[in-house]
């Protein structure tokens, strides 16, 4: 795979606030959960909660999360969510969890201010855990059905009030996300995940070992796309879906070996992406092969393999 050529350096930040909707649980409390004093508490004194409350002692994040003066918004989950998650990694107990993943894990799970329902809102907030770089990675919040984080776990209970902070319990454990999770999670990336799937190319962005950058054109930006000529015969979505060349034109929105973040971007840095062809930035227009100009619009959203910055065009190699 192609790198960076010169010293490429590019875009990013977002941060919108996060809640969570209340719902109802079953326990052993007539459905009320019992909250003793801290975060760490709620998971020594509720049976739903004993493999989170081993994995938090495991890492030292007990803690942490029992700290009498945090602010920590924490995603709960459940014995059951815990056992499908070891079950689907091959693990046979919390036990067999590498300490440095379980850690990282259960830190995607935290956030470091109190978000409760009221402050929720759809977008992406940055969690606790961290990119190989030290990054805060982000999570996905999609309200449209209910409370979806990352595209899959869903809130079941909300607001459980605890002295230093608030727990949201969560029916699955929230994986370290890839470049393809964040993505794939986001509505408005909706017709791009399409195309990345329909081309074979979710396993190599999957990849947690690999790092990317990725250029993300919406949803909006398809249509910018078809809009912008009635003679290219592009008329609808399912028309570019139906381009040839599909796959390089995705891959030209690819940087590997690099998460190349806003603020090291070098002006008018020469990009060389995975995909045929090259193509230029400065400040927060790209200017592609077919010398469009296109704008980054959202930048530094951080996945454990790369970032990913959203574009208000495709770029034509």
């Amino acid at each position: 795979m192609k790198k960076l050529i010169t010293n490429f350096k590019v875009l990013m930040l977002v941060a919108l606030t996060i809640g969570v909707a209340s719902c109802t649980d079953d326990d052993d409390n007539g459905g009320v959960l019992d909250n003793n004093n801290s975060a760490y508490d709620l998971t020594v004194d509720n049976a739903d909660f004993t493999i989170l409350n081993a994995a938090l002692l495991r890492t030292g994040l007990d803690a942490t999360l029992d700290q009498a003066g945090g602010t920590f918004t924490v995603f709960a989950p459940t014995d059951t969510a815990f056992q499908t998650f070891l079950s689907a990694n091959g693990f046979a107990t919390i036990d067999d969890v590498p300490v440095l993943i379980l850690r990282n894990t259960l830190r995607n799970h935290v956030l470091g201010t109190v978000a409760r329902s009221t402050d929720l809102t759809d977008g992406y907030v940055k969690t606790s855990a961290t990119n190989g770089d030290g990054d805060a990675l982000d999570l996905y919040v999609d309200l449209t059905a209910g409370v979806v984080l990352n595209g899959g776990a869903e809130v079941t209970m909300a607001d459980v009030s605890v002295d230093n902070g608030v727990v949201h319990v969560v029916d699955e454990v929230i994986a370290l996300p890839t470049v393809v999770t964040l993505a794939a999670a986001n509505p408005s990336f909706s017709n791009l995940v399409t195309a990345v799937d329909q081309e074979g190319l979710v396993p190599t962005l999957s990849d947690d070992t690999a790092t990317f950058t990725v250029f993300a054109p919406t949803n909006d930006a398809f249509q910018a796309l078809i809009d912008e000529s009635t003679t290219d015969g592009l008329n609808n979505i399912s028309d570019v879906l139906a381009l040839s060349n599909l796959t390089d034109v995705l891959t030209y929105h690819v940087v590997s070996g690099a998460a190349v973040r806003a603020e090291n971007i070098v002006d008018g840095a020469n990009v060389d992406p995975i995909g045929p062809g090259t193509f230029s930035i400065t400040g927060t227009v790209i200017t592609d092969a077919q010398t469009r100009d296109t704008n980054i619009i959202v930048t530094n959203v951080t996945a454990i393999n790369g970032v990913v910055h959203a574009i208000d065009n495709v770029l034509l190699p």
